[in-house]
């Protein structure tokens, strides 16, 4: 009996090493002339970061993040930078877990308020939530639907995409759908699986979103990201 528990326990050990390298096998076509990025091992790790409250009375001041610390960042864009000359960078690093749009349209009609959000955020241990780094993304291009003049032309944007390995910022945004349709909120307009985890690194005139067209999952990916200690 004790010999199959040690087999069970070294096969699921296995699987969790085989989930965690799968995406370096899955990925897109990686650009063969991109540069080699490197990013501290310890970059993704918030648990000791505090929480940011970001709940301002006003369009798009209301959204939750996962906040990182930005000294590593800040050194990779800094890498990235240089091979361009162009970009500008919030100084600041996080991953947007509910996005502004998604609550000044859906959330807060419906009576779910950013602070009700930031109780299931932290609950859930939102600055603990393990991620895992993919690649570097870059969009290079036009948007599709330029809405006005200032959208016309190209643009250019470098982001980190992150694996939301173990489903734990997935969990808060399943949580917070639950609430919604307590509220009474229409299930169509809220997909907790919508969800592209990444960290904005640069960006030439402005950042980009879902709302312009840009997704930045592994279809996004530009170069390889290598950690170093």
């Amino acid at each position: 009996m004790l010999r199959y528990i040690v087999f069970g326990i070294i096969a699921l050990a296995v699987v969790a090493i085989l989930n965690i390298s799968t995406y370096s096998s899955t990925l897109p076509d990686i650009d063969q002339n991109a540069p080699t990025f490197t990013l501290k091992r310890t970059a993704l790790d918030s648990s000791k970061v505090p929480f940011t409250n970001h709940s301002l009375d006003k369009p798009f001041g209301s959204y939750l993040q996962q906040t990182l610390d930005y000294a590593p960042f800040n050194d990779l864009f800094h890498f990235i930078n240089a091979t361009t000359g162009t970009l500008q960078t919030r100084g600041e690093a996080h991953v947007t877990v509910v996005t502004p749009p998604e609550f000044d349209r859906v959330l807060k009609p419906a009576g779910v308020t950013i602070e009700e959000i930031n109780a299931i955020a932290q609950q859930k241990n939102i600055q603990q939530s393990r991620l895992t780094p993919v690649c570097i993304g870059r969009f290079k291009g036009s948007l599709p639907n330029p809405k006005t003049d200032a959208d016309k032309g190209t643009f250019l944007l470098y982001s980190l995409v992150v694996a939301d390995e173990f489903g734990e910022l997935l969990a808060i945004r399943k949580r917070v759908f639950e609430l919604y349709r307590q509220r009474g909120g229409e299930g169509a307009l809220f997909q907790p699986e919508s969800f592209w985890p990444h960290v904005t690194l640069g960006f030439d005139r402005r950042d980009l979103f879902v709302e312009d067209g840009v997704y930045k999952g592994t279809n996004f990916c530009y170069a390889h990201i290598h950690l170093v200690d």
